[in-house]
């Protein structure tokens, strides 16, 4: 235990070394097939795989509260300002290091302003995670990754077996297939929270489009190093009521609502600093599925645009002494706040070559 406090305390401060980003395999390797594994990626994810990954468990659309959706969640109007093109719902597939096994998930990202136009943040455990205790996400990697910007689950079928492709209706800026992805160098030491520093930055290209997704979708500001105890808005597609603390049953009647995934939705409140992670946390139901969602400073509701300051990791609980356990639920969020480590994720996404 004394260990475990005393790694935690190392992490008290930013670091301001240049620690070089760490990068992944590429998804998409450069070469005279890079197009046609580019197709492939975004062709996996049919109708039918998106409903199964990006769609909650039960056969139940999302619920407010009694007294209707507040600031620890509400929906953020569709085509509503920048925000609604910029935030997107990341598709993933996984492969388990030690046994194989394939499993498939869902988060969320936000489209950022870069040199080369074409870079998406979201947080690093959407991946790769490696909790060597066992609390249920093992060793894995992702191997495919997609990008919906502004997708739109209305009118995703539940239970669809379909092998069609999204169209305009759930993927009006397209299928992105994600090529190149880079993480910070302290996730690539303790890909498990532990330490924090959970983001990353990826690159997206589309088969079925030639220009970069910034000319598409248009872009949100990106900021590092910025000031804390700030009013934040944080957006994401929360997904998953299993981990929901704000589920029927766990809290007041008052607060309970579910989620489903196919909507952006958004959470407001004031800041408070972690010194322990360098994280931003503040009292927010959204659930699992808004992990890498965008955490936006200065945010102006009437365009929709403000500057991205860091992203969804995980959760906090104040009730729990050691804080792990509370990582699971809530009742806050928790993000990453983007500092030196965060930036240099950012500069050798933003530099590099598209293939």
């Amino acid at each position: 235990m004394l260990a475990l406090v005393a790694a935690l305390l190392t992490a008290a401060t930013p670091a301001r070394a240049a620690t070089p980003a760490f990068e992944l395999l590429p998804l998409v390797p450069a070469g005279a097939d890079h197009q046609q594994k580019l197709k492939a990626e975004v062709a996996h994810w049919t109708l039918a795989k998106m409903a199964s990954v990006g769609l909650n468990h039960e056969d139940q659309d999302a619920t407010p509260p009694p007294g209707g959706w507040d600031d620890l969640g509400k929906p953020w109007p569709r085509e509503a300002g920048l925000v609604s093109r910029t935030a997107g719902k990341f598709f993933m597939e996984y492969k388990n290091l030690d046994n194989g096994a394939v499993t498939e998930s869902a988060c969320s990202g936000n489209v950022v302003t870069s040199a080369n136009q074409s870079v998406v943040v979201t947080a690093a455990h959407c991946l790769r995670v490696h909790t060597p205790v066992d609390v249920g996400f093992g060793n894995i990697v992702v191997t495919n990754m997609a990008f919906v910007p502004g997708f739109n689950g209305a009118s995703l079928p539940r239970h669809t077996t379909s092998t069609a492709l999204p169209g305009k209706d759930i993927a009006p800026y397209g299928v992105w297939g994600v090529t190149r992805e880079w993480f910070t160098n302290t996730w690539s030491q303790s890909a498990d929270w532990l330490l924090g520093h959970d983001m990353a930055a990826v690159l997206v290209a589309s088969p079925d489009d030639p220009r970069p997704i910034g000319e598409v979708t248009g872009a949100q500001r990106i900021g590092f190093n910025q000031p804390q105890n700030q009013t934040d808005h944080i957006f994401g597609y929360p997904t998953i009521n299993e981990r929901n603390y704000y589920r029927p049953g766990h809290v007041a009647p008052e607060l309970q609502r579910t989620f489903d995934g196919r909507s952006l939705m958004v959470a407001q409140g004031t800041t408070r600093a972690d010194p322990v992670y360098y994280s931003d946390v503040m009292p927010g139901a959204l659930s699992p599925g808004c992990s890498g969602g965008a955490v936006l400073q200065d945010f102006d509701p009437a365009t929709g645009a403000g500057v991205q300051v860091g992203a969804f990791s995980r959760y906090d609980d104040p009730g729990q002494i050691i804080g792990v356990l509370g990582w699971q639920e809530g009742p806050n969020m928790s993000s990453t706040h983007f500092g030196d480590e965060e930036q240099a994720v950012y500069d050798a996404a933003q530099s590099a070559s598209l293939t």
